[in-house]
């Protein structure tokens, strides 16, 4: 499967919920979920089309630490999305509350970690000759590589 594709795939994926999200929030005029739509669209939508984008850039390139750096960017925006409806919807001190504290922060770690990941990834493909458009003789994340021997 293409790295870059799925990228992009998760990002309008993302771009579409909070799309819905913000519909139906200006539909019913509540806009209580308004910091987890941006969240999404931001820390979602738009990272990870950047991610894709690049990833698509490196033709062939693929290895673990790229798909690590993905799925963490893939999952934790949905995760700080979810966790902060839940914090913005439930009492204080709920156990609602508590679950949506610790679903924010586990999102977070991811999406920190996905970008940690991100900077680990273009540093060495600069280190090794591998900007934008490189082929995949010039990325090796410790992983056979499409296309080469």
């Amino acid at each position: 499967m293409n790295l870059g594709k799925t990228c992009l795939i998760a990002a309008a994926l993302m771009a579409l919920t909070g799309m819905a999200m913000g519909f139906y929030m200006a539909a019913v005029q509540d806009f209580t979920l308004a910091p987890a739509h941006a969240h999404l669209n931001l820390v979602g939508w738009v990272t990870m089309a950047i991610y894709g984008l690049y990833h698509r850039s490196q033709r062939g390139a693929s290895g673990r630490l790229r798909w690590v750096q993905a799925i963490a960017g893939a999952l934790g925006p949905p995760a700080m999305a979810g966790g902060l409806a839940l914090l913005l919807t439930s009492p204080a001190g709920s156990e609602l509350h508590k679950r949506g504290e610790v679903t924010v922060i586990a999102g977070s770690v991811l999406a920190m970690l996905s970008m940690v990941l991100f900077v680990v990834v273009v540093g060495r493909d600069r280190v090794r000759g591998g900007g934008p458009g490189a082929g995949a003789s010039s990325h090796q994340d410790g992983a056979q590589l499409e296309g080469s021997s």
